[in-house]
């Protein structure tokens, strides 16, 4: 019912309902909403600036041509999440890029990335360099949900919806990510994900790597 909702979700739905309608300068809205979410995701997937911002247009150039495919207006966050990690995994499959080519473009990068991150998360970012390999250096699917709930915060509920996966087989995913990256890091310290996922311990437990 719409006097469930608070004021944002009300605006957020008018909003959307009037680029369904083909209002242009509503999608605007939209695009300024949620660009800098998106763009920090694909930062983190691709691990490349220039061309995470290039994924996130397309993103948005998707959306638009298939914003009728949106069926709930609520949803609209994980829909387009859901866009912006699809375009991701299609770039990488493209480029088919191995783990040498991925460590040589953050030794390019140096620390400007990591400081671009850093701040672009209000300072949460690990600056650790050797974690920052780690991670670019896990399977896809291990990186996406490890940008997911501890980078961007999305719960398992969200994330489940976001990748059209079980809450279960997340969950896998992401303790077999942390395994992975405690072999790699040899930190036995990082803990293991508790059955809850609670947001803030997570990314706790996280950052001692």
């Amino acid at each position: 019912m719409i006097s469930e909702l608070t004021p944002e979700q009300v605006q957020q739905e008018i909003t959307v309902s009037r680029a369904l309608q083909g209002d242009q300068k509503a999608f605007e809205d939209i695009v300024e909403q949620y660009g800098n979410l998106m763009l920090r995701t694909a930062t983190l997937i691709v691990a490349d600036r220039d061309v995470a911002e290039d994924v996130v247009q397309d993103a948005f150039i998707l959306a638009w041509n298939h914003l009728t495919d949106l069926r709930k207006v609520g949803a609209l966050r994980p829909w387009l999440m859901r866009i912006v990690v699809n375009q991701c995994i299609s770039f990488k499959r493209r480029l088919a890029r191995n783990t040498a080519f991925m460590r040589q473009r953050l030794l390019e990068q140096e620390t400007d990335l990591i400081a671009q991150a850093a701040d672009d998360f209000k300072g949460k970012m690990e600056r650790d360099w050797d974690l920052v390999q780690a991670i670019n250096n896990l399977p896809m699917k291990q990186r996406v949900v490890i940008v997911l709930h501890y980078y961007n915060g999305m719960t398992l509920p969200e994330m489940s919806r976001s990748l059209e996966t079980s809450e279960n087989t997340l969950k896998k995913r992401i303790q077999a990510a942390l395994n992975n990256l405690r072999r790699t890091l040899r930190a036995p310290d990082i803990q293991s994900v508790d059955a809850g996922f609670a947001y803030p311990a997570s990314r706790a437990a996280f950052s001692l790597a």
